[in-house]
């Protein structure tokens, strides 16, 4: 996943757990307070912030240093694919946090990044092994029509001949 939406979706989980863990995160306006020198907010912010000022949640540094190497693994082990099986949650879960040094506290935490991202792999590859499904029927499609025009160019030709006879 591109770093943005590996960001998005780390605010998103973060967001889920932001009673438990209240240092995860903060809010988009609690952020460019800190951020500007005088309490006041008058700067410039980057775009996603400002369409959603006030109410985006922002993981911490930290916890996106966490959620990155927690990306890092989980492609690492997939390879890419949907592990197959019973438990496959709990069993990566255990995977990529056994290879964390993070407080078991934030257990429950990986355990809904790694739900989200295998939820997020599977509809990419539906929707990939969709359209290729889809490019395959066109070919397919398109090398009949080019069959039966050969046929038919034959058969026109053929009865050109045998009409001249």
């Amino acid at each position: 996943m591109v770093q943005d939406a590996v960001e998005y979706l780390a605010g998103w989980v973060a967001k889920t757990f932001k009673l438990k863990f209240p240092e995860l995160c903060s809010t988009t306006t609690e952020q460019h307070l800190n951020e500007s020198s005088h309490g006041h907010d008058y700067g410039i912010l980057p775009w996603i912030n400002h369409l959603f000022y006030g109410g985006l949640i922002v993981p911490s540094e930290e916890f996106k240093n966490n959620i990155l190497r927690i990306e890092r693994l989980f492609n690492k082990i997939t390879k890419h694919k949907i592990p197959e099986g019973q438990g496959v949650v709990k069993k990566l879960t255990k995977k990529i946090f056994n290879r964390m040094e993070m407080p078991e506290k934030y257990y429950p935490v990986v355990q809904k990044y790694v739900k989200q991202r295998i939820l997020i792999r599977m509809k990419y590859l539906n929707h990939h092994s969709n359209l290729l499904n889809k490019k395959r029927k066109a070919k397919a499609n398109l090398q009949r029509l080019q069959k039966l025009r050969r046929l038919m160019s034959y058969d026109i030709i053929f009865k050109e001949l045998s009409c001249n006879f």
